[in-house]
């Protein structure tokens, strides 16, 4: 369990949802992409620029308490859950979202 963060933004990141915020071990968060990360000693870390310190901060992605994706400005985060369940069941259950997307069709 101990790379649970890691293995979840990975399945993010195959689901085509690669930019998350990351929930810091100090309290804070920080949006950081797939991209910005590296594996250092079999450890994935994220880079992340702390311009206050002018540092780039590297956390190991496994430290962090929690990881969320952020709603595209101007949209309800309520609604956009909507939107990450689907393309997860699409990538991890093709046939429930077949199977959901079938019964809203019927339901209009």
């Amino acid at each position: 369990m101990v790379e649970l963060i890691s293995e979840i933004w990975a399945g993010l990141r195959d689901a085509g949802l690669p930019e998350v915020m990351l929930f810091l071990p100090d309290g804070t968060a920080s949006r950081c992409h797939w991209d910005d990360t590296a594996i250092v000693a079999d450890i994935r870390v994220a880079l992340l620029g702390d311009q206050e310190r002018k540092i780039v901060r590297i956390i190991p992605v496994d430290s962090c308490v929690g990881i969320g994706i952020a709603s595209p400005k101007g949209t309800d985060p309520m609604s956009y859950r909507g939107v990450i369940k689907e393309r997860l069941q699409v990538r991890f259950d093709p046939e429930q979202a077949v199977a959901a997307s079938s019964s809203h069709a019927e339901a209009l």
